[in-house]
């Protein structure tokens, strides 16, 4: 009688292998069914459950708040504007970048000093004006790309600063969480977080 090689008996190496082989596949489809429910999970429910750290799903990623989850909910330069908070007529910020720059604006009057604020959230459309009109940081313009900036998460603004209130806003504005994050643009702060 024929025998086919499926017949005959495997080694203890060849059935070691096939366990290793299907345990690793195995590994894998399950590792990928949580990433992808872990993707479609709304991700205020799993901060409230615990299964995810707050700043984890932030694009700029610091401080103690869910600072950056509206930019990470809806996409950068895509918050709807009733999410957030007016910190000046037409000016916009996320709700704890703003509490925190209403702070500041108060401090810093209170020291003497006032500010203008020129610019902060930006929707997707603003930026790709931006970009056209001044170009691209890294060609030597002042934007950066669309879908990129910190503008577009709501937690950055561009300010008219006398000398002195700069001055001001580089030895002060971290203690509200703010910093200069664009070299090269002191009018530019991005809320960073409680520090």
């Amino acid at each position: 009688m024929m025998r086919f090689p499926s017949q005959t008996p495997r080694s203890l190496f060849s059935r070691i292998l096939r366990i290793g082989i299907v345990a690793t596949s195995l590994t894998i489809v399950i590792a990928s069914l949580i990433g992808f429910a872990y993707a479609l999970w709304p991700q205020k429910e799993l901060v409230a459950s615990g299964f995810a750290n707050p700043t984890s799903a932030t694009a700029v990623g610091h401080g103690t708040e869910n600072i950056g989850l509206l930019g990470a909910k809806y996409g950068n330069g895509k918050i709807p504007t009733n999410e957030l908070e007016e910190i000046a007529p037409g000016r916009k910020l996320v709700p704890a970048a703003a509490e925190h720059f209403i702070q500041m604006k108060k401090a810093l009057h209170k020291d003497g000093h006032e500010l203008q604020v020129n610019s902060a959230y930006r929707t997707l459309a603003e930026q790709e004006r931006l970009v056209k009109r001044q170009g691209l940081l890294s060609d030597g313009g002042t934007a950066a790309p669309a879908g990129e900036s910190e503008h577009g998460l709501g937690l950055s603004v561009d300010l008219k600063l006398s000398s002195e209130a700069l001055q001001w806003m580089e030895t002060r504005a971290g203690s509200f969480g703010f910093k200069n994050t664009v070299q090269g643009e002191p009018w530019h702060w991005t809320y960073m977080g409680d520090r």
